[in-house]
């Protein structure tokens, strides 16, 4: 069985404060002989040397468990947001309705992460050891120094677990409406944020602040709860159970005074400052454990989602045969019904697109268009029917590995901020400058990378804010075209970006080789006259138009309607002339 590096780590902690404990309690021990001995006697400064040695060893064993259990909550930290990633993508892969609010899933994944290893392996561990650390400290009194004084106080040593108990179960529902009111407020927040815009534009911002006002004063007094009875805790444990403990053991050691030499007198009461140490555990219990105990199950209950809405997770990814006829078909969906749960999207939508076709599907806005290339895409799963896409199938429920099949630009692009470079190999990470720099040119846009000051290592900043709108759909449609799936699929590339990026990419796409099969959504004519086959999706439903569509008016009445004629022609045209007369050159 594999164990965990955090839980390695937490107990590495708890050794080390066993360890430190452990060397306080030799060097107590030789303090009291040094205190008892005579000034003549020569055994002092054997004594001196033990004392100092065994406390300075005590100090290196405290930094030791600190670093220990840091390194292991850190290391921790890292697995579980890789978890909690991957969980993330599956359940958003699979189409799940289960997927959390971006309010709910950044606390999961900043400081509810950050709360489970400060509590497991910072304090889970240390917490554990300082219960036994009495039991040890006392047994030695007790075979050491005196058995009533050592057995005797280890009969009152377990009320402090016992009371430990009690207050956690009066707590644990402030703590856990504590951990709820920290993710309203921080949605609430993050959804603030996100809809700036749209908050100034509807006038809203008044009564969102109020709301965060809310939110934030009812976090205020959950975390106030929690604190005040924290402190009660810490009085109480520490006044009643610290008082009762030290005056047991004074008690004792005065009671067995006839018994007990000086010295082992002396060591008893110093040892039993050692039995505290439990008690200083008790001031982080109530926020440190109550609310990592909180954020492990939050946690534990969001790993538990199953993307395919049954038990356990499977790998139900198919592959289609090599032979056949299916082996001509580049995409097959069959029987694909899709609903949102506001009425039918789609209805009994089937489609067959040949290796190397160019199909265009058209349509009205809201008529479904973006619903099919989001189930192509493996961005949704299916409700009903098949999809295959090149060698992926996916089926119900279940998206597959139709991510793996196409390469997708969307109407509006994801760059992430950095060079574009770095954004290119997204798609393949090993790919050579000379590949990135074939992929560019194909895409219309390495001519315009090449007069930027830094070439591919040019920073585009924070949603490409340093591009234009052309310049960053080329460089995607780039990338697509570098990641060498030949399985492009387009959901309206040119829907907002200007007419001379526009007629780039047009060219780029009549310009791809034979072997690329392209599925486009589109709302122009321009585009849709790339395609050999051109479908129209109206109230759900998928029906073949045309084929080779040059211009709007081939096609009938309805289906014109659905496209916008552009006059991208001019640029085309001027594109294509520069191309030849840089070959001729």
């Amino acid at each position: 069985m594999k164990i965990e590096p955090g839980r390695v780590g937490a107990a590495a902690a708890g050794a080390w404060r066993i360890a430190t404990m452990a060397f306080l309690t030799a060097g107590f021990t030789a303090g009291a002989k040094l205190v008892a001995a005579s000034a003549a006697t020569s055994s002092r400064s054997t004594y001196l040397w033990v004392a100092g040695i065994c406390i300075v060893l005590a100090g290196l064993c405290a930094f030791a468990e600190k670093g220990t259990g840091g390194a292991a909550a850190r290391a921790e930290e890292r697995r579980l947001r890789r978890s909690l990633l991957e969980q993330t993508f599956a359940l958003s892969a699979a189409g799940s309705t289960k997927v959390y609010s971006a309010g709910r899933t950044v606390p999961l994944l900043t400081s509810m992460v950050e709360r489970v290893t400060e509590y497991r392996q910072g304090y889970l561990g240390v917490a554990i050891a300082s219960l036994l650390v009495p039991f040890g400290v006392l047994f030695y009194i007790g075979i050491a120094i005196d058995p009533v004084v050592g057995f005797g106080v280890m009969v009152a040593v377990p009320l402090i677990p016992v009371l430990l108990g009690l207050f956690m179960r009066f707590f644990r529902k402030s703590s856990a409406a504590n951990r709820r009111r920290r993710e309203e407020l921080s949605a609430a927040y993050l959804d603030a944020i996100k809809n700036m815009s749209l908050i100034r534009l509807c006038g809203a911002g008044e009564r969102v602040e109020k709301e965060l006002a809310r939110r934030g004063e009812a976090n205020r007094l959950s975390i106030m709860r929690i604190l005040a009875g924290n402190q009660v805790v810490i009085i109480v444990v520490d006044g009643l159970c610290g008082l009762l403990l030290i005056c047991l053991a004074t008690g004792l050691v005065v009671a067995r005074a006839a018994v007990l030499t000086p010295e082992s007198a002396l060591a008893a009461v110093l040892l039993t400052t050692l039995l505290l140490d439990p008690l200083s555990q008790v001031a982080g219990f109530f926020y440190i454990g109550m609310g990592g105990r909180a954020a492990a199950r939050a946690i534990s209950t969001y790993q538990k989602i199953d993307p395919h809405g049954s038990g356990g997770h499977r790998d139900s990814r198919g592959r289609s045969d090599s032979g056949g006829p299916a082996a001509e078909l580049a995409i097959s969906a069959q029987g694909l019904s899709f609903d949102y749960g506001r009425g039918p999207v789609l209805r009994e939508v089937s489609l067959e697109v040949r290796r190397g076709e160019k199909v265009a599907i058209i349509g009205p806005s809201g008529a479904g268009k973006s619903t099919l290339m989001g189930l192509l895409r493996g961005a949704l799963a299916p409700q009903t029917g098949t999809i295959r896409v090149g060698v992926e199938v996916a089926s119900p429920g279940d998206p597959g590995g139709l991510r793996q099949a196409s390469a997708v630009v969307a109407q509006k692009t994801w760059m992430f901020t950095g060079t574009i470079a770095e954004n290119m190999r997204f798609a393949a990470p090993q790919a050579s400058e000379a590949e990135i720099w074939q992929a560019l040119s194909a895409a219309h846009i390495a001519e315009e990378v090449r007069a930027m000051p830094h070439g591919l290592q040019t920073y585009i900043g924070e949603d490409a804010a340093m591009l234009s709108g052309g310049q960053a759909q080329r460089i995607a449609l780039a990338r697509a075209l570098l990641s060498g799936r030949k399985i492009l699929l387009l959901d309206e590339p040119t829907s907002q970006i200007d007419l001379e990026s526009e007629a780039h990419i047009i060219d780029a796409i009549s310009g791809l080789p034979p072997e690329w099969t392209v599925v486009l959504i589109t709302h122009r004519s321009t585009l849709a006259s790339l395609a050999d086959t051109v479908y129209e999706i109206d109230a759900g439903r998928l029906q073949h138009v045309s084929n080779s569509v040059d211009s709007a008016e081939a096609l009938p009445a309805t289906s014109a309607e659905s496209l916008a004629s552009v006059q991208v022609e001019p640029y085309i045209g001027h594109h294509s002339r520069s191309r030849q007369r840089g070959e001729e050159e």
